[in-house]
């Protein structure tokens, strides 16, 4: 069973709750949701619009953290700043490296939804941030300050800032169409759980192992085991991870049979995969 998972946490981000909207949450010592609140997104994808009252409540939790909640996924809260302390709107900064799949339901716990005051102060807060980090706008880059668009995207993407990533990668294709470029696209795409983008721009790449291998992803996800296999017989590949992924979707369907098959036809190929295949089936 941890091979499956495994698979699945390498093919398919976090879908629980994979909202546009973005929350803060204090939690507890123990990484317990202790309460919510809506917060509103800037032009940066590592910085939140929030009232004051989660920052308040941090404070005053013993041993808690902040973090934000976004797209599935979770990330602690690295730093705050206090924009206007009497509207009571701050800024939280999120750390993209410690990101981590979202692993409670954020409905279940108590959330403020009110953004009003954000809301109304939204533009004058967009220029602080704007005041605060001006050469990370990506507005910056299309004035032609960033004149290597591939380099800001890469750093985006290193960054975890991936919508930002995404619309510096569908620029530079509109220039000039390459191979690496839609690949790199098509991975943000499934990062970000839009799948049947991600499947139009794999579609575009050469069938090798690594896209018929995410091609495969997308369809598991979806639960289309009859469409999986369908690549994978009509790929032509014979590899050691083809047959694993085959081995993993019989299984899935409950054809144990033709899935220890596999495991015979990747012990000549790939022991360890076929260990770990055996060890599923078990």
């Amino acid at each position: 069973m941890q091979s499956l998972i495994i698979i699945i946490l390498l093919l398919l981000p976090s879908l629980i709750f994979a909202s546009e909207s973005a929350y803060v949450f204090v939690i507890d010592e123990n990484y317990n949701p202790v309460q919510g609140y809506k917060l509103l997104e800037t032009q940066r994808d590592d910085i939140y619009i929030s009232k004051i009252e989660p920052i308040k409540k941090w404070i005053t939790t013993l041993r808690s953290q902040l973090i934000v909640v976004q797209d599935g996924y979770v990330y602690p809260v690295r730093d705050s700043i206090i924009v206007d302390k009497k509207k009571g709107i701050a800024l939280l900064l999120i750390d993209f490296s410690q990101r981590k799949p979202l692993y409670f339901n954020p409905e279940e716990f108590l959330i403020d939804r009110d953004i009003n005051v954000l809301i109304a102060n939204k533009k004058v807060t967009y220029l602080k941030v704007k005041t605060l980090f001006p050469s990370e706008i990506k507005k910056e880059a299309k004035k032609g300050k960033i004149s290597d668009y591939t380099a800001l995207a890469e750093q985006y993407e290193k960054t975890g800032q991936w919508n930002m990533a995404l619309s510096v990668y569908e620029d530079i294709l509109k220039q000039k169409q390459e191979s690496n470029i839609i690949n790199k696209i098509g991975v943000l795409y499934y990062r970000l759980g839009n799948f049947k983008k991600a499947r139009e721009y794999f579609q575009m790449l050469s069938k090798d192992e690594k896209t018929i291998a995410r091609l495969v992803g997308i369809c598991i996800i979806e639960k289309d085991f009859e469409e999986a296999l369908k690549l994978i017989n009509n790929s032509g590949l014979n590899s050691a991870y083809m047959h694993y992924l085959k081995g993993i979707i019989y299984y899935l369907i409950g054809n144990k049979d033709r899935a220890y098959i596999e495991v015979f036809m990747l012990i000549p190929l790939n022991n360890e995969l076929a260990q770990n295949l055996r060890d599923l089936l078990r």
